[in-house]
């Protein structure tokens, strides 16, 4: 959420995340990466493209 400036947030760096919740920047793309695979592959079972999310 905060990373993408949803739900009202400003969208912020791997850093400025990672300063919030304690874990370096690595750590927050690392999870960020998996959290997008985990959604596309949710889209993609349920017969949606993952570019449905950016029209």
């Amino acid at each position: 959420v905060r990373r993408f400036g949803l739900r009202g947030h400003e969208s912020c760096t791997l850093e400025e995340v990672g300063q919030e919740i304690g874990l370096t920047r690595e750590r927050v793309r690392q999870i960020q990466v998996e959290a997008l695979k985990r959604l596309r592959e949710i889209l993609e079972k349920n017969g949606l493209s993952s570019d449905a999310l950016f029209q």
